[in-house]
C-alpha cells in the first residue's frame, strides 16, 4: 500500500468499521432510530478512507520512483474500470432475469466510466475517480516542489476548499448539472482537504510526533474526539448549501479521529485478534466496490423473505456476503484478482 511493512492495526480497524458504515449509509433507512453520532460517523466514511489512502500512499506520491507511480495508477484504474463495467453487466443481466423495467442503458455505462457515479450502476466508485485525480495532481506538485514545501502549500488550499463550501455558490452552481457531474466533479473541493490531510500527516510524521508523547495525546484525543462526535451539532456550524461532505465538523473531526486510531496501542492486542483484524481489513476495497450493485438485489430478496427492507440486519448480511465474495476473488491465482479487491 505504500508506507513501511509494519501493520498499523488502527488503520485496519478504521477500514473495517467505516466500510461497514458505508454499507449502512446506502442500505440502512432507519436513521431516526439511532443517535446523532451514528449518522455523523456514516458521513465520515469517505473522508476517513481518503485520509488512509493518502497517508499510506505518501511515499509513492512524494517520491521520485516513476515505476511506483505508474504502478499506483494502475492499481487504482484497474478496479475502477473492472468494477464499473462489471457492475453494469451484472445489473443488466439481473434486470432482465427479474424483468425490471427502465433498466440500465449503454449511456449509463459510459457515464459510469467517465465519472464513476451512476446511481443504477455503482456510484461509490466515484471515490476511486477522486483518488486518481488527486494522485495525479499531487504527482505534478511534488515533482516540481520539495516535499515539505509542497505540503505547506497544500494546507491553505484545504482552508480555501472549506471557504468555498461555506460560500455556497459553487454548490449551487454544480446542482444545475446532471447527477453524475454534480456528485463527481462537484465534490472535488469538498473531498480534497482529506487527501491533503492524509499526505501532510505522513510527510510531517505527525503520528510519530504524537507517539513520542503517547500517553498525553491518548488522553487528549480520547476525550476530544468522542466529545466532538457526540456534540458536533452544538460545536460546529454547518453550511446551508452542501453536496455531501461539507462542514467544519468533518474537516476537523476526521483527521483527529484518524490520528487517534494511529496512536491507540492496538499492537498490544492478542496475536489471534490482530490476525482477524488484518484479514478482515484486507478486502475493504472489494466490499466497497461491489456492495452497491449486489446489495440492491440482496435487499430485494430480503424484502421478499422478511417483508422488511433496509434494516441493520440487512446491512450485516450485505457486508458479510460482499466480504466473502471479495475474499474468494482475492484467493484466485494471478496478481489481477488480488488487485481488484485489496
Amino acid at each position: 500500500m505504500g508506507r513501511d511493512k509494519e501493520i498499523n492495526y488502527g488503520i485496519c480497524l478504521l477500514r473495517i468499521i467505516f466500510v461497514f458504515l458505508v454499507v449502512c449509509f446506502h442500505f440502512h433507512a432507519n436513521w431516526d432510530h439511532y443517535p446523532g453520532p451514528y449518522i455523523f460517523l456514516r458521513e465520515m466514511a469517505v473522508p476517513v478512507f481518503l485520509l488512509v489512502t493518502f497517508y499510506l500512499g505518501e511515499p509513492t506520491i512524494t517520491g521520485d520512483d516513476g515505476e511506483k507511480k505508474k504502478s499506483r495508477m494502475v492499481r487504482l484504474f484497474l478496479p475502477y474500470i473492472f468494477w464499473g463495467v462489471g457492475a453494469w453487466a451484472f445489473v443488466y443481466v439481473m434486470e432482465h432475469i427479474l424483468a425490471i423495467k427502465d433498466g440500465v442503458t449503454l449511456s449509463e455505462l459510459l457515464w459510469q466510466i467517465a465519472f464513476g457515479c451512476v446511481e443504477k450502476v455503482d456510484p461509490p466508485l466515484y471515490f476511486l475517480w477522486h483518488v486518481m485525480l488527486y494522485t495525479l495532481c499531487f504527482f505534478v506538485l511534488f515533482s516540481v516542489l520539495k516535499k515539505r514545501t509542497a505540503s505547506v502549500i497544500l494546507i491553505p488550499l484545504s482552508l480555501l476548499c472549506l471557504w468555498i463550501q461555506y460560500d455556497g455558490r459553487a454548490t449551487l452552481f454544480f446542482k444545475t448539472f446532471r447527477y453524475e457531474i454534480m456528485y463527481g466533479v462537484g465534490r472535488i473541493y469538498e473531498l480534497l482537504p482529506f487527501a491533503i490531510f492524509g499526505t501532510v500527516i505522513a510527510v510531517f510524521k505527525v503520528d510519530k510526533l504524537l507517539k513520542s508523547k503517547r500517553g498525553i495525546f491518548l488522553v487528549i484525543l480520547s476525550i476530544l474526539v468522542p466529545l466532538m462526535i457526540f456534540f458536533r451539532d452544538q460545536i460546529f456550524i454547518r453550511p446551508e448549501e452542501t453536496l455531501a461532505y461539507s462542514g467544519v465538523s468533518l474537516f476537523v473531526v476526521s483527521p483527529l479521529l484518524f490520528l487517534w486510531f494511529l496512536i491507540l496501542p492496538f499492537e498490544k492486542l492478542p496475536g489471534s485478534i490482530k490476525r482477524v483484524i488484518h484479514t478482515m481489513s484486507e478486502y475493504t476495497l472489494g466490499v466497497f466496490a461491489i456492495h452497491w450493485p449486489l446489495g440492491r438485489f440482496i435487499n430485494m430478496a430480503y424484502k421478499e423473505l422478511t417483508g422488511s427492507e433496509r434494516s441493520l440486519t440487512l446491512c450485516v448480511i450485505i457486508y458479510l456476503i460482499c466480504w466473502i465474495l471479495a475474499y474468494v476473488i482475492g484467493r484466485l491465482p494471478g496478481r489481477l484478482s488480488s488487485m481488484l479487491v485489496k
